[in-house]
């Protein structure tokens, strides 16, 4: 389906299902086969950049140029964890492979947010808070990626450097 503003972002949850952002600041999840979403997530205020979904596939993360990062449940059709933190925008996100639903269950689940304020934040998602932030960059960071077995984070930089 077409958008009326550019999307930013695209993330599958399923084969059939995808959630996509864009400048409208708005979030849909769509089903392929249908022509409209079928939801709708609507809360920030100014575009979201990027959109991801949990490993479970029943929490969707989100991130703004308003600073926030927001938790939306497919369970509850509404944000669950409105995040702020950040002192310019957020970029990037991205969820660990942590937690139920992964190959490494024992230890939680954790968000990590890429910041033009020059941070990476590490946000424990259940009790919806930053638990770790992380200040080696200079520049605004574009890119964070877990290890595979989620004991590690790298974050790549407009500074030329990549900090794990």
């Amino acid at each position: 389906p077409c958008r009326p503003a550019p999307a930013l972002d695209v993330d599958w949850q399923s084969n059939t299902i995808f959630a996509s952002c864009s400048t409208d600041m708005c979030i849909h999840v769509c089903r392929l086969g249908c022509d409209r979403p079928v939801k709708t997530f609507q809360g920030h205020t100014n575009e979201v950049n990027a959109i991801k979904w949990d490993p479970s596939g029943m929490l969707l993360a989100s991130c703004s140029d308003d600073m926030t990062l927001k938790i939306w449940s497919m369970k509850q059709d509404t944000c669950v964890h409105d995040l702020q933190a950040h002192s310019k925008e957020i970029y990037t996100i991205k969820w660990s492979p942590t937690g139920p639903a992964t190959s490494n269950p024992n230890s939680n689940i954790m968000l990590a947010s890429a910041s033009f304020d020059s941070t990476v934040r590490l946000w424990d998602v259940e009790r919806g808070v930053c638990v770790h932030t992380l200040t080696k960059h200079q520049e605004p960071v574009y890119s964070v990626a877990f290890s595979p077995d989620g004991k590690y984070l790298a974050s790549g930089s407009f500074d030329k450097c990549v900090h794990i």
